[in-house]
């Protein structure tokens, strides 16, 4: 019979740090300008042999070359990509997809548009063609521009009626008003109505050109066929006479300890979100960053331990550094019951000024590099998960050695680094709540200062003004 378990089991202490063997990435640009970069596996371990190719184009051009009129042109044309080019309908790109048995997609962010593709060796070229004619040759039907649009407004609609997603919107407004970074990436309902065929046509001349762009090709292959694949494909691409489009300064407002309730009557809760605005991914701190985000992070981190585990307030919290070419955000988040809001507000507060306060235990971040460990190794066990690395790596101006150095650097801070970056980040921090400020709005008033009241139907984040000060 079973005896009954009377004591809890210790779990075990974490191992010792594992060491990837990652491939080592050549580079090569070509005379029109594109970089390509290679990450060969055929040598690497048993793991990564398979046969199967990836590869990835990345193109400077994401929402933060938008206007704040043409809010989502980006995402927009990046979407649009593979719905048609000048010999292939959507329909049969999709079927020519398919039938290889291999992965296209497409997505853009504020700093990037990227077009990714894999496929198993026998069939990559084949299919690489297909992928150079998607980049370069989009016909943009005008049937694929609507329905794309509509398609695009009715997700934005959708993302409105969660609080989280919607007090992520309006926290990049307060984070970022007019800068670069303050329009939604996705749009608004007005913005994305107002965009055109010629509009989409304009972005990608502009944006996606050779000079704009960096090519990843890795896996199963040999470099010099694959940068000879390169050229063979690529080479031919030529940048227009026109130059580049200067990027518009990045000039985020100074931090300001304020709060923004957006009030959302039907919200089953109210979303929490903490921040401010952080560093970019090239920062000499960015390490430091991520140790003391992962502090705050996961079941065990902080927060969570303090908004769920202890006293219970909702499901789980956590914290989030988004570092981009220019200096992204810190986020710490949870979601609760609207009668919790203030308590709930005031304990992720506290726990962020504690790790600014004084410095972790040593035994802490041994449990929390932990995670970061396993989190990046699961991110490059595939030639997927390699390329998309090495697409930041390249986006963000960050050396291609970082692929191997990353962990290395990870395991080389201290609490007291960890300290001197919360010190640094956990301070005039900005509070949204999204949810029914009926129920907590008078108690969060009455403690904090600079509150600000949005109705939702009043909500514009189409204007750089949307979030005014109070």
């Amino acid at each position: 019979m079973t005896q009954p378990l009377t004591t809890l089991e210790k779990p075990p202490s974490p191992g010792a740090p594992h060491r990837a063997e990652l491939p080592l990435p050549l580079e090569r640009t070509l005379a029109n300008g594109l970089r390509v970069i290679v990450f060969p596996v055929r040598s690497a371990p048993k793991a990564y042999a398979v046969p199967l190719i990836a590869a990835q184009l990345l193109v400077r051009g994401g929402a933060s070359a938008e206007t704040e009129a043409e809010a989502g042109l980006a995402t927009l044309t990046t979407s649009l990509l593979t719905q048609g080019t000048a010999t292939k309908s959507a329909v049969e790109i999709a079927q020519a997809i398919d039938g290889w048995g291999a992965r296209l997609d497409a997505a853009s962010g504020y700093d990037a548009s990227v077009v990714s593709l894999t496929a198993l060796t026998h069939v990559f070229e084949k299919a690489f063609a297909l992928f150079d004619e998607i980049v370069r040759q989009p016909s943009f039907p005008q049937a694929e521009v609507e329905r794309v649009r509509a398609k695009a407004i009715g997700d934005l609609a959708l993302s409105y009626s969660s609080p989280s997603a919607l007090a992520r919107f309006v926290a990049q407004r307060v984070a970022f008003a007019s800068s670069p970074y303050g329009h939604p990436v996705s749009g608004t309902a007005d913005t994305l109505a107002s965009l055109d065929r010629d509009r989409v046509v304009a972005f990608h001349a502009r944006y996606f050109r050779p000079d704009n762009a960096t090519l990843i090709v890795g896996g199963d292959c040999v470099p010099d066929e694959a940068f000879a694949l390169a050229e063979r494909q690529f080479g031919d691409w030529r940048a227009p006479a026109a130059p580049l489009p200067v990027p518009a300064p990045f000039t985020a407002p100074p931090p300001r300890a304020r709060v923004v309730i957006v009030d959302k009557p039907d919200a089953g809760r109210t979303a929490i979100l903490v921040g401010r605005v952080g560093i970019a991914r090239r920062a000499p701190t960015y390490a430091a960053g991520v140790v003391a985000t992962a502090v705050l992070s996961g079941y065990s981190g902080r927060l969570n331990q303090e908004v769920r585990v202890k006293r219970g307030l909702s499901y789980g919290a956590g914290a989030q550094l988004i570092a981009r070419r220019e200096p992204g955000m810190f986020l710490a988040s949870t979601l609760v019951d609207h009668t919790k809001v203030e308590e709930a507000v005031g304990v992720v507060l506290e726990t962020l000024h504690g790790l600014a306060t004084a410095p972790p235990e040593a035994a802490e971040l041994v449990t929390r590099k932990a995670t970061i460990s396993g989190g990046f190794s699961r991110s490059v066990e595939t030639i997927d998960g390699i390329a998309g690395v090495l697409g930041e790596l390249a986006l963000y101006d960050v050396p291609l050695s970082e692929l191997g150095d990353y962990l290395p650097e990870i395991e080389a801070v201290d609490p007291a680094m960890v300290q001197r970056f919360a010190a640094a980040t956990f301070d005039d921090l900005f509070i949204v709540l999204a949810g029914d400020a009926r129920i907590f709005g008078a108690a969060i008033a009455a403690k904090y200062p600079n509150v600000s009241t949005i109705p939702l139907d009043q909500l514009d984040l189409g204007r750089p003004d949307a979030i005014k000060a109070p």
